[in-house]
């Protein structure tokens, strides 16, 4: 019970990272809050590192084209390098992964998250949180499907309800 309370917890501090509530250190909460977990005051140093530059680099236009949108600009040079150089074949017929925005961006959203996720696990030295940024495409498709499923509000209430799920993913992950 009490790591759903942690969980729900850090769903909240990761929206308000994510400008819930804008004020001068809503970045740092985050991060500060993962880091509590840790066992001793080195691996706190890594996780609040770890934790603070992950969620530095940009993922709009990962979660736009997750949502449908053609992929407009460029976001993180490396994952651009390798989603834009997959090919895939459909049908007998080889086609690159962002002829098709939606996968496109799963792929992208799912590297980002690894990104983010990976150097915290290596802190906490546990190999699920180092993969559980696999996930974060999913977290923001199933706030995509609350949203135009129950909710119906449209806007950036679907990419709000990721950033829901994906803090208290990732936050269920460090603190198991």
């Amino acid at each position: 019970m009490i790591r759903l309370l942690w969980m729900a917890a850090g769903a909240l501090l990761n929206r308000v990272r994510g400008g819930l509530f804008d004020f001068g250190g809503n970045k740092l909460l985050f991060p500060l809050f993962l880091a509590l977990f840790a066992r001793d005051i080195e691996t706190t140093v890594c996780v609040f590192v770890a934790a603070y530059v992950g969620q530095q680099f940009g993922w709009g236009t990962y979660i736009g084209a997750l949502f449908g949108t053609a992929p407009s600009q460029a976001e993180v040079p490396q994952i651009d390098e390798i989603v834009n150089s997959v090919r895939i074949t459909l049908h007998g017929k080889v086609v690159r992964l962002s002829e098709y925005p939606r996968l496109w961006g799963f792929a992208a959203l799912g590297l980002r998250g690894l990104m983010w996720s990976f150097f915290i696990g290596l802190a906490v030295r546990s190999i699920p949180v180092m993969l559980c940024g696999a996930l974060m495409p999913l977290c923001y498709l199933f706030g995509e499907a609350i949203d135009r499923r129950l909710l119906r509000k449209g806007g950036k209430t679907a990419w709000n309800l990721g950033e829901w799920l994906w803090g208290a993913a990732l936050t269920g992950f460090v603190v198991w």
